[in-house]
């Protein structure tokens, strides 16, 4: 009932658009005072030498832990994240968010309540995916928030996640294994629509550097080859949570007759779901291994799922480490994606994923089970690994020198 509930309240929003100004101000005054209400409510930020916002999305739950991370590992910084809603409808899978301004909250005065209060407080400010976090957090760009940001003195830098900045074309060229690798007349609404996002960001991003913009930062080391100039910003897991997870599960890595295999698409086209399904599908049917397909699990019960499994499969056309990647190595558990050779080159030494594309997964997945012990050894090295490179530290070092702070680790 959601979604034609949705509809019902979108037509008739449009219905008291149309009416006559006074009409409309009558009708509308309740809910815009609930929504301020709600503006009102959000925290303020602690004082501090230095105060970061981060926003206005909250992918996968990351500007949150960027803003743990600050706070954490940078002494003298506050941090806080904005998760804004894009529609009445839209889950946020319990990821955990400072705050939460609703879709009905949006329609409130935004600027005057959140964005006055964010220039009064923030010193800094990462736009993620070039969106602003003033107001207007779908519809408008970075760009319009610079100027009363430069008023207020505040700093500002962009970060990008992903799909929303990596050229569809330039990754069918670079990538054999592309999901964009067909004839552009062939892409269907979704990737056409995704390469026009694409172009306004770019287009965005130039003018963000003709007005001497701040850092650029990306969350995945293969964005640094559609982005160029931008500095790798690692992601971020709760690595405490999923090795503790694994303790309580106390599943050893591919010591099960058949191994429980764990697939959890954010995205079924860009995780190469087709492939993987056809491949561990098959394999279960012949009786080698157990195949769970995850989607749409809130966040906090990810860990046990992952801590359950004995190997995860990522993506197997993409070219980068998400964060399912991070999670299943602090729970040590066997990861098997697509890492380009240039984004293993980023890495130290040592990374300890297995390689596989759609077409060599199947050939992949019967030499981790003829040979258990050197892929269990494999397993072993990802909790190390991850605490080294996600649990927060390295990434307070990539945001310390634009904050102006000292970083507190090593």
């Amino acid at each position: 009932m959601a979604e034609p509930l949705n509809d019902l309240r979108r037509l008739a929003w449009a219905a008291l658009a149309r009416m006559p100004r006074p009409v409309r101000d009558l009708a509308t005054a309740p809910v815009r005072r609930r929504a301020d209400g709600e503006l009102r409510a959000l925290a303020p930020m602690r004082p501090a030498e230095r105060a970061l916002y981060v926003g206005p999305w909250n992918t996968a739950g990351q500007a949150w832990e960027w803003a743990r991370a600050a706070e954490q590992h940078l002494p003298g910084t506050a941090a806080q994240n904005l998760w804004a809603q894009r529609s009445l409808t839209q889950a946020h899978y319990g990821f955990r968010a400072d705050h939460r301004i609703s879709a009905l909250a949006q329609r409130g005065r935004v600027r005057e309540i959140h964005g006055e209060r964010v220039l009064r407080e923030a010193t800094h400010v990462l736009h993620e995916s070039g969106r602003p976090v003033l107001a207007d957090f779908h519809a408008a760009s970075m760009l319009d928030d610079q100027p009363a940001l430069r008023r207020a003195g505040v700093s500002s830098a962009v970060l990008y996640h992903g799909s929303e900045i990596r050229d569809l074309r330039e990754h069918a060229e670079r990538y054999p294994d592309s999901p964009f690798r067909r004839p552009e007349r062939a892409w269907g609404d979704y990737l056409r629509t995704l390469q026009r996002i694409v172009e306004k960001n770019r287009a965005d991003l130039a003018r963000w550097h003709d007005a001497g913009g701040g850092p650029v930062l990306v969350s995945t080391p293969d964005l640094l080859d559609f982005v160029p100039g931008a500095l790798w910003l690692p992601l971020v897991v709760d690595v405490d949570r999923f090795a503790r997870a694994a303790q309580e599960a106390a599943v050893e890595p591919l010591a099960r007759d058949r191994p429980v295999v764990l697939h959890a698409p954010s995205n079924p086209l860009l995780k190469g779901t087709d492939a993987v399904e056809e491949v561990l599908s098959g394999m279960e049917r012949d009786g080698l291994v157990e195949y769970r397909r995850l989607s749409g699990v809130p966040h906090a019960q990810m860990a046990g799922f992952v801590a359950d499994a004995d190997v995860v499969v990522d993506q197997v056309v993409l070219g980068n480490p998400g964060v399912l990647v991070a999670e299943a190595l602090a729970a040590g558990r066997l990861v098997v994606a697509h890492l380009s050779e240039e984004v293993r080159d980023r890495f130290a030494a040592g990374l300890p994923v297995v390689e596989a594309g759609p077409q060599s997964l199947r050939e992949v997945l019967g030499q981790v089970l003829a040979d258990r012990p050197a892929h269990q050894a494999v397993a072993a090295r990802g909790p190390g690994w991850a605490r080294e490179h996600h649990d927060g530290s390295r990434a307070a070092r990539v945001l310390a020198p634009w904050l102006g702070a000292a970083s507190g680790t090593g």
